[in-house]
C-alpha cells in the first residue's frame, strides 16, 4: 500500500483540516499553494472581516472590492470600525463615503451579521440612515439586526418600504437595541413585534445618558431627556422602556412569552420589579443564557428565579456584572439561586461593593458541568477619577479561603477556563504558604485546565523600589514556568524564583538555587514529569485587560504559554513563552475566560514612564 500523503487525501477531509487554521494569516498562506486550497481557505479567511475606515488606507478597497475576489461571497460577518487617525478632520464623512461604497459593492444577501462599531464603549457614532436602508435593501438574510443610533428617524422608510418589511425579518434570530432617545425606542419596538416569533436571542443595552454625558451622539433637547424614574418600572406600572419596546404584549399579565426566546442580555435595566413586566413577557424557564450587566435590582430578578414557575430548565450560561448594595442582597439570592439552578457550564461574576464572595457550595453543586468559571468581586468600587496603584489594587480584590478553593476545585472536575484572584506574594521570595496552598488546589484537582488567569500581580516586596518592567516580566516569566512544570507533574525547585541563602554577598543578584550534581559529576537530568498530573495547561496570564476590544493588546497584562526549551545537555524543559493577547486567541481558542471585560482599572507594579529608565532622579529627555 503506497503511503498516505496530504495529496492523496479526499478533498472532504482536506477540508476538514482547513478548517481546524483559525489564524487569518496561516489561511492566507494556504490559499497560496494551490486551486484546490485556495478553494477551500478562502471561505473560512473571509468568514469574518473587520474593516478600519476613515484613513488615507480607504483607497486599498478599490482591490477588496473588486469582482474577481473569490471571497466576497463567502463574507458572513461584516465588522466597521472608525480608524485611528491623527488628523480626524471629517473623518466620519469620509468613513460615511467607504460605507456606502462598500455596501454598494457587496455582492446580495450573504452578510448574517453586520456591526458599526467607532469608539471603545456605547454610544457608537451616529450611523447614516440611508446606509441602512441600503444594508436591509441589498442584505435580506440577516441573522442579526441592531437597533444602533442614527442621524435622522427611519422607521417611515422602514413601513413604507414592502421589500424590507417582506424580507428583512424573516431570517432575524438575534435583535440587539440600543435605544437612546424616544424615536430609537419606537423603532425597538417595531423589529421586536416583527421577529417575535424567531426571535432567540435578545440584548437591550439601555444606557440613557443626559444631554451633557454624550460624548458620541446628538445632544438631544431637554425635553426630549428621559429621567431614569421614567425609564424604568415602577410599584405602579411598566416604565417607558417596557411599555414601549413591547406594547404589542401589553397588557403583560396575559400576553403569550417569546417561544423561542434562549438568550437574554440586559445592560442597565431596571429589573427592581421585573415580577409584573420582564417575568411576564419572557419565558424564563426556556432560557440558556442569561447575562445581566449593572442591571439595578437583579436580586428581585434572583428571587423569582427561585421560583418554580420561572426557574430555567437548562441554564448554560450565567454572567453577572453588579454593583451591590450595603445590604449585598444582590449576591445573598445569587447564592441561593446557584443553590437551586443545575446544569451551568460557563459561569461569570464581577460584583462590587461586597463583603465576601460568591459562596462555595452554590458553585459547586455545578462541578459535573462547569467547563469555564470567572470570579471576582471587591469590597469598594473605587472612583474611576482615581487611580490607584498596586500592591493596594489588588488587595482591594477579594481572595478566597483556601478551604472553599479546595471545594470549587474537588467538585469542579470538568473546568477548562479558571480566572479568579490569587493571594498575595513577592517575586523575589519564595511563594508563601498560602499561595503554594492555591497551587496544590488548582493542580491536583483540575485536570482538563487549559486556561488560568490570575488578575492579581505578584509584587517585589520587601523591596521598597518598583522594578523596571522588563526585568519583572523575567521574573514573571520564571514564575509561570514554575506553575506550568507544577501542572504537568515536575518539581518547582528548578524554577523557584527564590532569594539566595544568607552567604550572598550581596554583589550578585538573588536567583534560583542551581540543581544538584550528581556525586559521579555527570550531567544533572531533568526533573521527571509525573503521570498522574495534568498536562494541558497551556496559557496562564496575569492582570486585567484595559482593552474592551479584541483588537489590540493590553498594556496592562502580560500572557504566557507553555512551550519547551533545550538545555546546554539537549534536555526539553518546561518553559513559558511570553505572547499577545490578540494572538493567543488564535494559538489557544479555550481561552474565552479572557475576553471576559471587568472593568477594573489595575495597573502593572512596575515603573512607567521616565521612572522605568532610570530618568526620575536625574536629568531626562523632555516630553514633547
Amino acid at each position: 500500500m503506497a503511503k498516505l500523503t496530504f495529496d492523496n487525501l479526499s478533498e472532504d477531509v482536506k477540508a476538514l483540516i482547513v478548517d481546524r487554521i483559525l489564524r487569518p494569516t496561516d489561511l492566507k498562506n494556504v490559499c497560496l499553494v494551490n486551486k484546490q486550497l485556495h478553494a477551500l481557505a478562502i471561505k473560512p479567511l473571509y468568514r469574518h472581516v473587520a474593516l478600519d475606515l476613515g484613513s488615507a488606507k480607504d483607497t486599498r478597497l478599490s482591490a477588496f472590492l473588486s469582482p474577481h475576489n473569490a471571497g466576497l461571497k463567502h463574507i458572513r460577518q461584516l465588522r466597521l470600525h472608525l480608524a485611528k487617525v491623527r488628523d480626524s478632520c471629517n473623518q466620519k464623512q469620509h468613513a460615511g463615503f467607504a460605507t456606502r461604497l462598500v455596501l454598494d459593492f457587496l455582492p446580495g444577501d450573504v452578510l448574517e451579521e453586520f456591526r458599526w462599531d467607532t469608539s471603545d464603549w456605547c454610544p457608537w457614532e451616529p450611523f447614516s440612515a440611508d446606509n441602512l436602508l441600503l444594508l436591509y435593501q441589498k442584505q435580506r438574510r440577516i441573522k442579526r439586526l441592531e437597533v444602533m443610533n442614527l442621524d435622522r428617524d427611519v422607521l417611515p422608510a422602514i413601513k413604507k418600504s414592502a421589500q424590507i418589511q417582506e424580507t428583512l425579518f424573516s431570517c432575524a434570530k438575534t435583535l440587539a437595541l440600543y435605544p437612546e432617545n424616544r424615536q430609537m425606542l419606537d423603532l425597538s419596538h417595531h423589529f421586536v413585534e416583527r421577529t417575535a416569533e424567531l426571535l432567540e436571542e435578545l440584548i437591550v443595552h439601555a444606557e440613557f445618558l443626559w444631554p451633557e454625558q454624550r460624548e458620541n451622539s446628538r445632544p438631544l433637547p431637554t425635553e426630549q431627556a428621559i429621567d431614569t424614574r421614567e425609564l424604568n418600572d415602577s410599584a405602579t406600572g411598566p416604565g417607558l422602556l417596557t411599555r414601549t419596546v413591547f406594547s404589542h404584549m401589553m397588557p403583560f399579565e396575559t400576553c403569550t412569552p417569546f417561544k423561542k426566546l434562549t438568550s437574554l442580555r440586559l445592560h442597565f435595566v431596571g429589573l427592581r420589579h421585573c415580577a409584573d413586566t420582564w417575568c411576564r413577557f419572557i419565558d424564563f424557564t426556556l432560557i440558556q443564557d442569561l447575562r445581566l450587566y449593572h442591571c439595578s435590582g437583579a436580586d428581585s430578578l434572583f428571587g423569582q428565579l427561585c421560583k418554580a414557575s420561572h426557574l430555567p430548565k437548562r441554564l448554560r450560561s450565567l454572567d453577572l456584572h453588579h454593583k451591590d448594595n450595603d445590604e449585598n442582597e444582590a449576591l445573598i439570592a445569587l447564592d441561593g439561586f446557584l443553590c437551586l439552578v443545575s446544569g451551568i457550564q460557563e459561569l461569570i461574576i464581577n460584583v462590587k461593593h461586597v463583603k465576601s464572595l460568591p459562596a462555595a457550595a452554590g458553585i459547586a453543586r455545578h462541578g459535573k458541568t462547569l467547563q469555564m468559571l470567572s470570579v471576582h468581586a471587591s469590597a469598594e468600587s473605587p472612583s474611576p477619577l482615581v487611580h490607584v496603584t498596586p500592591p493596594e489594587n489588588d488587595a482591594e480584590e477579594l481572595v478566597w479561603e483556601t478551604e472553599e478553593l479546595e471545594k470549587i476545585c474537588k467538585a469542579c472536575t470538568q473546568l477548562e477556563q479558571l480566572s479568579c484572584a490569587w493571594p498575595l506574594s513577592s517575586l523575589i521570595r519564595t511563594p508563601n504558604e498560602l499561595w503554594k496552598a492555591y497551587e496544590n488546589a488548582v493542580f491536583s484537582s483540575l485536570k482538563d485546565l487549559v486556561t488560568l488567569h490570575i488578575t492579581t500581580f505578584p509584587n517585589n516586596k520587601p523591596s521598597t523600589q518598583l522594578l523596571p518592567k522588563t526585568i519583572y516580566e523575567q521574573l514573571l516569566q520564571c514564575l509561570a514556568t514554575r506553575l506550568f512544570d507544577l501542572a504537568a507533574g515536575g518539581s518547582a525547585q528548578s524554577t523557584d524564583t527564590t532569594s539566595t541563602p544568607s552567604s550572598n554577598n550581596g554583589d550578585d543578584p538573588p536567583g534560583p538555587n542551581p540543581p544538584p550534581i550528581p556525586p559521579d559529576g555527570s550531567a544533572p537530568t531533568a526533573t521527571p514529569i509525573l503521570p498522574n498530573r495534568s498536562k494541558k495547561l497551556r496559557l496562564i496570564a496575569f492582570g486585567i485587560s484595559d482593552k474592551i476590544y479584541e483588537r489590540e493588546d493590553s498594556k496592562n497584562q502580560l500572557l504566557y504559554l507553555r512551550s519547551t526549551s533545550l538545555s546546554a545537555f539537549g534536555e526539553e524543559k518546561v518553559h513559558a513563552a511570553p505572547i499577545g493577547w490578540c494572538l493567543r486567541q488564535y494559538v489557544e481558542p479555550r481561552s474565552d475566560v479572557l475576553d471576559v471585560v471587568l472593568h477594573r482599572d489595575t495597573k502593572g507594579p512596575w515603573k512607567y514612564g521616565n521612572e522605568a529608565l532610570g530618568l526620575s532622579w536625574g536629568e531626562g529627555v523632555d516630553d514633547e
